[in-house]
């Protein structure tokens, strides 16, 4: 196995986190750690690839943090966003919920555009028709998933009313 690095925009997230958190210096963040200030500096080095941090620093610097720059350059990086929430633990079933429904906004964009070039010509090909059908398609089992996160909430409130009731 060949050894693991960070990308770009990953270094570039860790020097933030470290630099640019309000209220929290470099030199808070290594005692954190139980390291000395010049490795947490090496460690937003983008620069410097022999002095990264394990997994478990990483965990404990965003913990400590709570700045989301590493993990929003994740996400993006698997083509995904990072939604904010208060108390995500408890409301696990609404950031389902919102994110179904902003994954379906990002559909209707995507078809809006698609289909605005589609017609630009005036003539749909059966290609331009595939590509279409296919974004429709997602579109479709993304309103599906949304329809089940809200039926999942709906069942946890009834439930939560049955046992009111009894």
């Amino acid at each position: 196995m060949s050894e693991l690095t960070l990308s770009r925009e990953a270094k570039n997230a860790l020097h933030t986190m470290i630099h640019n958190t309000a209220g929290i210096e470099p030199k808070d963040i290594a005692q954190v750690l139980g390291v000395s200030h010049k490795t947490v500096l090496n460690y937003a080095n983008t620069n410097m690839d022999q002095h990264l941090p394990t997994v478990k620093a990483i965990e404990s610097m965003m913990t400590f943090t709570r700045n989301p720059a590493l993990v929003k350059a994740w996400a993006h990086k698997l083509g995904l966003m990072c939604v904010p929430t208060n108390q995500a633990e408890e409301k696990e079933h609404q950031v389902s919920v919102l994110e179904r429904l902003l994954q379906i906004n990002i559909n209707n964009g995507h078809v809006n555009q698609h289909i605005a070039d589609v017609m630009a010509d005036g003539v749909v090909t059966p290609s331009e028709l595939a590509d279409t059908v296919q974004i429709l398609e997602e579109m479709e089992a993304n309103l599906r998933g949304l329809r089940v996160a809200l039926e999942k909430e709906a069942g946890k409130y009834l439930s939560a009313l049955k046992r009111e009731k009894a």
